[in-house]
């Protein structure tokens, strides 16, 4: 510091009462003129320095430019924070405090509010307990309703398996299928042997039967023939030795407003057949008399005669020649000229056995219209 350098002092004027001042402004100057007195204004002494004497020079200040301090960050203003009201305090209550207002609004004893209070739980226990357990049985419905269903469609499920697998192991029948030589309306099987078999076809005669149509007559076993086997057991033998009874047809026709059983035999040779046919004319109408009754107002006759002739006895047949429908027939007549039985060829492999002229004339026209065998 410079030494040389003096601070101007201001004499100070002491009044009573008044403090002493050390440093002269210029308030206390005005302050000075106002009481009328003069401000202590010292001429400047030239020997001080001067202001610009006293002032140091400054040392180089290097080129660099300074870096400008970094800028502060923005600050986000602060949310301002929710604070909830503070709930209400309500007064704590307590067992003791309900035990006490409950005898003093009652006047009650503390023993009886205590049973009181027992009786209540008891009463209340099955009430509970019944809630709980219908609340349960709620609950629980829905998943017995879904276990009865899921039974059921378990047990339909196991029964249409079932049913498919025996459908799919159980042997089928083949179903049984009886070529006819004509066209038929109806079909009916029937049943049984011998006597048995001829009595079948005769109630298969007393049902009824279209006007015009043909039923055809047929036994599980045609295929072998069992009808016809029964139908030739009394004939010669050479008659089933030339029957082939596959293609043959067993039948009932309505025509001319009468049903009557007829037979249709696929032959293999025509001679002999037709001899046997003629050999056969005296049994016949005896063996086929279930089939081919005699008519109730016509009086039996005998069928057969005996001729005595030099060489043999020989049975004589009433069977007469006839034409049918330009056929050449072999017909049977009781006394009244009624038709019992006949018998004629359609072609050479063709047999036909029928009740009267109008039963063969039916089958006749049906075999003319049939190209190939029903079936």
């Amino acid at each position: 510091m410079d030494e040389n350098l003096k601070i101007p002092t201001v004499p100070a004027t002491p009044s009573k009462g008044v403090p002493e001042k050390f440093v002269r402004t210029f308030a206390g100057d005005l302050e000075t003129l106002k009481q009328g007195g003069v401000p202590d204004l010292v001429p400047l002494d030239a020997s001080q320095p001067s202001a610009k004497d006293r002032l140091v020079t400054a040392s180089a200040i290097p080129d660099v430019i300074p870096t400008p301090p970094p800028a502060p960050a923005p600050q986000m203003p602060e949310e301002p924070t929710y604070t909830p009201p503070a709930p209400e305090v309500s007064p704590l209550k307590t067992y003791q405090g309900d035990f006490s207002s409950r005898m003093q609004d009652t006047h009650a004893s503390a023993t009886s509010i205590l049973a009181a209070e027992q009786d209540r739980r008891v009463r209340e226990v099955p009430q509970v307990v019944a809630q709980t357990e219908e609340k349960s049985s709620r609950n629980g419905l829905p998943y017995v309703i879904a276990g009865v269903v899921l039974l059921i469609v378990g047990v339909v499920g196991a029964y249409i398996g079932y049913a498919r697998y025996q459908k799919a192991v159980t042997p089928v029948a083949p179903e049984v299928t009886v070529a006819a030589p004509i066209f038929v309306d109806d079909r009916e099987q029937i049943s049984g042997q011998g006597t048995a078999l001829f009595t079948a076809i005769q109630k298969s005669v007393e049902r009824s039967v279209a006007p015009n149509a043909v039923r055809l007559i047929y036994t599980a076993s045609s295929t072998q023939g069992s009808i016809f086997s029964a139908l030739l057991a009394s004939a010669p033998e050479i008659l089933p030795r030339n029957v082939i009874a596959s293609s043959s047809m067993a039948g009932v026709v309505n025509a001319g407003g009468t049903a009557s059983p007829f037979f249709i035999l696929s032959v293999t040779s025509y001679s002999n057949t037709f001899s046997g046919m003629l050999w056969w004319e005296v049994m016949m109408p005896r063996d086929l008399a279930i089939l081919f009754p005699a008519y109730p107002s016509a009086s039996t006759t005998t069928a057969t005669t005996t001729l005595m002739t030099s060489r043999t006895l020989t049975p004589q047949s009433n069977f007469h020649d006839d034409v049918i429908n330009t056929h050449d027939v072999r017909i049977y007549r009781d006394a009244a000229g009624n038709s019992i039985v006949l018998y004629g060829y359609w072609n050479e492999t063709t047999l036909v056995i029928a009740r009267d002229a109008n039963a063969f004339t039916e089958i006749l026209e049906r075999l003319a219209n049939s190209r190939t065998p029903q079936k």
